[in-house]
């Protein structure tokens, strides 16, 4: 197998600090989680500038990192990908040979050595779980817990729509997620489907954006009003985008228009939680 490693001209600082050691990691998702840092390590390169170097398609990066990774990315792909951010971040790529013995010694494991169990509170870079299968899980409320010491002024439920508007186009997920920008723990999220490639916002309304939305399929822990926008309502979803834009220091954290989901009503009605702030 053939890898890149030439490097490409960029504008990028050399990386002082080494690259992470992936010789610690024991399960899938935990490489996934060291990928995640290399991409940080090396600058958070965009999904684009990585394609067009690793001849890997932007949805296949996203396979590996993305907030939906594959259970077991292809050996390839990861190492592409491993180069890739390793050229970008000015590290030796003789660094690729431990990543590919790490995978081959994942790959060897029986699937029960997987060890399972509830994740913690994400933190960014922004992913979630697949959500969940069977209609008791999509119909069953979700359960807003907050810790007393972060969370005072978070997210109010909203009143759920009466009478016979349109079904939800979103589905709860049990999901903790840390919001980094307001200091406080989201228990329970909402899965929607929305337009890939679409900005995030600092407030409800047109201005910075401070954030990136990849991929089709997100998660947003809750909804406000806002300006007026193409979508013919004011309804603005928080949530946090896959890569930093402007303002770093919020870590990606604000509002997507409604218009961008893909719901026919706004407020969604599987969005049961109005946010409190803007």
């Amino acid at each position: 197998m053939m890898l890149l490693g030439r490097p490409w001209g960029c504008d990028v600082a050399a990386v002082e600090a080494p690259p992470p050691d992936p010789d610690g990691v024991s399960t899938w998702p935990e490489l996934t989680e060291k990928l995640r840092e290399l991409h940080v390590w090396s600058g958070r390169p965009k999904y684009a500038v990585l394609s067009a170097h690793s001849n890997l398609a932007p949805s296949a990066i996203s396979g590996v990192i993305g907030k939906n990774p594959l259970t077991r990315p292809p050996e390839a792909t990861t190492l592409r990908f491993v180069e890739a951010c390793l050229t970008y971040g000015k590290a030796p790529t003789k660094e690729l040979h431990r990543w590919s013995a790490v995978w081959t010694r994942l790959s060897q494991q029986p699937e029960s050595a997987q060890p399972v169990g509830a994740p913690p509170p994400r933190l960014r870079p922004r992913w979630h779980l697949p959500a969940l299968a069977g209609a008791a899980a999509v119909a069953g409320a979700v359960i807003v817990a907050f810790a007393p010491a972060l969370l005072t002024g978070a997210g109010t439920p909203a009143a759920m729509p009466t009478g016979g508007e349109a079904p939800a186009a979103c589905s709860p997920d049990p999901e903790r997620i840390e919001d980094l920008r307001r200091s406080l723990i989201w228990d329970g999220v909402f899965r929607c489907g929305n337009t890939p490639e679409i900005s995030v916002y600092e407030h409800p309304r047109v201005g910075a954006i401070v954030g990136l939305l990849v991929t089709g399929d997100n998660w947003f822990v809750c909804w406000t009003r806002g300006e007026r926008h193409q979508g013919g309502n004011d309804v603005w979803y928080y949530t946090q985008g896959d890569h930093s834009a402007a303002k770093k220091e919020l870590e990606a954290w604000g509002f997507v228009p409604a218009v961008n989901l893909d719901t026919t009503t706004d407020p969604d009605p599987g969005v049961d939680r109005k946010c409190s702030f803007t």
